[in-house]
């Protein structure tokens, strides 16, 4: 090495050296720019009002993924759905446009198929490069994609079944890859909507698989594993509404194949199970927040649930062992109730307890068990889902449990007879009547906030009418023992009026927040209803005559009840103060003329049934006539009513008219001695109790 090159490296080295007490200084300097004593060697400002105020908390930054979607307007809404529409309407137009070329008879077949096949394709491109590009909106690009599905779709089923061109085999393959194609770009795209029309139009495909007479157990497992890969998307994206579409149209196609295959229900039963396990799995990672939905979703859970339960029990009414497949189905409920405690999902917990008590009737429905005990637990399902909808506040749900109930009930009431007294058929007859009576007790019960079903059936008054409809059952029951113990068909139901006089005074007495608003009303309409035709029309009753005479005794003992409390401001004047301070002198008034009439009616009834002479009917109808006029006198005097002296003059008017013109040439000497004796001293009491006054 020559002595340069030596110099030179000598150099190096101690530039290097140089270089690297430069870079140490630097570090020394920085770590004393930053040393606490020389942060605490500048000065402090002692500011009270800054020393008071606390310091504030750094904000935490948000999740993106759990901030909310911002709402989008209706104008929004509408712009993001024209896509689809105007997609809809492309796929219209290309299917009319291509009827229209085959009944010109322009192209064939086979070019139609391939031109749709292009078709689809090219939408799916045109889709990815504008996607790519940033050309288009995410709307157009999912409708494209959509409309890619939509014609490949339909054109593989036209070319398979209606023009025949593609063989069946080779139409399952592209059938098949257009549904992976559907549920790939619903999974990449996040869009319900799409989710939704690929999961209906799919489920078209086990009928295609039938037309191809596939065995029903690889048809099946199709649908299964389908809905399985649904799921997948579903509960990523959260697509509540492509849930329900999906399970809806999967229970549907069980339902239709097993209609048209009459072989292997234990499959179908099967597959119906692992979709409801499915469908479970995805209803309990669904993300309902507001208790408005997710009243929805419990009546939408309990619909499909309901509708699975009653197709279960079609599956399996002719299978030896159908008493284990429902039992299973009583696990899955079982499961999803447990679920719903264990995760606090109320909702949950309620529809599957109450499905799981109506599997476990329907399993003792479908074992040996007397006709009459089926028919004593189908009211108690429908009344259970009645109570679930009351529970959870579904509205949806309400109606319609609410229809099949009354149904039930209905159909429970013209089917059984209470003969014998002790038999399962009266106690179908007794037991809607208490369903009805705790629906009404729940449905009254208090409540914080109404939502907006509730405050329209409190403004028809749908809760008070429930209990116009227990009063009615109650006495249409009623009617059925007389019809069956004491009455005919034609005649009179006495105890059904006996039992509507006495309902109708308990609804004087009792406050309307217990009974409701309109039952008094229409029970008053029906007991003067029933008063009338007691009065006016006499009855031959054959034989059992005292019926007759209790019943109208009842009716008067109710009137004269009601007068009495009316006039001493009892219980029922008190109830209905603000009417009785305009209505106390006319209701007293149509009281005692209603009496009246009533004992007038009662005599001629006596005398009709040849239990009273008629010459004796004539003078005690006068006198009854003198005793009410001294009554409406007496009472008109002590509180000064006007319209009830005016009663007592007008009937007292008549009574001497009645025994002028027609008593005297009506009755004996002894009778009218009489007669005139008892009325007399009646108008010389009534006379000195007046002037008195």
């Amino acid at each position: 090495m020559s002595a340069e090159m030596e110099q030179r490296i000598a150099k190096l080295e101690q530039e290097v050296v140089d270089l690297r007490q430069e870079v140490n200084a630097l570090k020394q300097h920085r770590q004393k720019e930053q040393s606490p004593k020389n942060i605490m060697s500048k000065p402090i400002i002692l500011d009270p009002s800054i020393a008071q105020k606390p310091k504030a908390k750094p904000k935490p930054e948000p999740d993106i993924e759990k901030v909310m979607k911002p709402t989008r307007s209706l104008e929004e809404r509408i712009m993001w759905a024209l896509p689809k529409v105007f997609m809809v309407i492309l796929v219209l137009g290309v299917l009319w446009g291509l009827k229209l070329v085959s009944d010109y008879g322009y192209l064939s077949n086979e070019v139609k198929i391939i031109l749709a096949y292009v078709l689809s394709v090219a939408l799916a491109v045109t889709a990815y490069v504008l996607e790519n590009k940033k050309l288009g909106s995410e709307a157009i690009t999912i409708s494209l994609y959509g409309g890619a599905f939509i014609i490949g779709i339909l054109t593989t089923a036209a070319g398979a079944i209606m023009y025949e061109v593609l063989g069946l085999y080779v139409a399952l393959m592209i059938a098949l890859f257009y549904i992976g194609y559907g549920i790939a770009i619903s999974f990449f795209k996040k869009n319900e909507v799409l989710t939704t029309f690929v999961a209906f139009t799919s489920l078209l495909l086990p009928y295609l698989l039938e037309y191809m007479e596939f065995s029903p157990v690889i048809i099946l497992g199709f649908i299964v594993v389908l809905f399985g890969a649904l799921q997948f998307v579903i509960i990523q994206h959260q697509q509540k509404i492509a849930l329900y579409v999906a399970t809806f149209f999967s229970v549907f196609a069980i339902s239709i194949l097993s209609l048209i295959n009459g072989d292997n229900k234990t499959v179908f039963a099967l597959t119906l199970l692992g979709v409801l396990a499915m469908f479970f799995m995805s209803w309990c990672r669904m993300d309902i927040v507001e208790l408005v939905w997710k009243r929805v979703h419990a009546g939408l859970l309990f619909s499909v649930s309901g509708i699975s339960l009653l197709l279960m029990n079609l599956l399996v009414s002719s299978l030896a062992y159908s008493e284990v497949l429902l039992l299973i189905m009583f696990g899955l409920f079982i499961g999803m109730t447990f679920y719903g405690h264990q995760h606090k999902l109320q909702e949950a917990f309620d529809v599957a307890g109450t499905l799981a008590i109506l599997t476990l009737l329907n399993v003792l429905l479908v074992m040996n068990l007397p006709d009459d005990v089926d028919r004593l637990l189908l009211p108690f399902s429908a009344f259970v889902g009645v109570m679930i909808a009351l529970r959870l506040r579904a509205s949806v749900m309400k109606v319609i449990n609410s229809f099949i109930f009354m149904i039930t009930v209905l159909l429970s009431y013209f089917i059984h007879e209470p003969v014998p007294f002790f038999s399962i058929g009266h106690i179908s007859l007794v037991l809607p009547l208490v369903y009805l009576i705790v629906i009404y007790v729940y449905a009254k019960r208090p409540k914080e906030t109404l939502n907006l079903f509730e405050k329209l059936m409190k403004d028809i008054y749908a809760v008070d009418f429930l209990a116009v409809i227990t009063c009615s059952y109650f006495l249409a029951y009623i009617g059925k023992i007389d019809a069956a113990y004491f009455a005919g068909v034609t005649d009179l139901p006495h105890w059904m009026c006996i039992v509507l006089a006495v309902l109708f005074a308990g609804s004087l007495i009792v406050p309307d927040k217990y009974i409701g608003r309109v039952v008094t009303p229409i029970l008053g309409a029906f007991f003067m209803l029933i008063t009338m035709s007691l009065t006016l029309i006499p009855y031959n009753m054959q034989g059992i005559e005292w019926l007759n005479i209790v019943t109208r005794l009842v009716y008067m003992a109710v009137i004269v009840a009601i007068i009495v409390d009316i006039y001493m401001n009892g219980r029922i004047a008190q109830k209905y103060h603000k009417l009785m301070e305009k209505f106390t002198d006319h209701s007293i008034s149509t009281g005692v003329v209603l009496v009246m009439v009533s004992v007038w009616g009662l005599l001629y009834q006596l005398a009709y049934n040849q239990l009273l002479d008629w010459t004796i009917r004539i003078a005690l109808t006068t006198i009854t006539l003198f005793m009410f006029a001294s009554i409406s006198l007496w009472l008109s005097s002590v509180r000064s009513l006007r319209i009830l002296r005016l009663t007592g003059f007008t009937i007292l008017a008549f009574a001497i008219v009645k025994l002028v013109f027609f008593d005297l040439s009506a009755l004996d000497l002894l009778i009218r001695a009489l007669l005139f004796m008892t009325i007399g001293g009646l108008g010389l009491f009534l006379s000195n109790r007046l002037l008195k006054n």
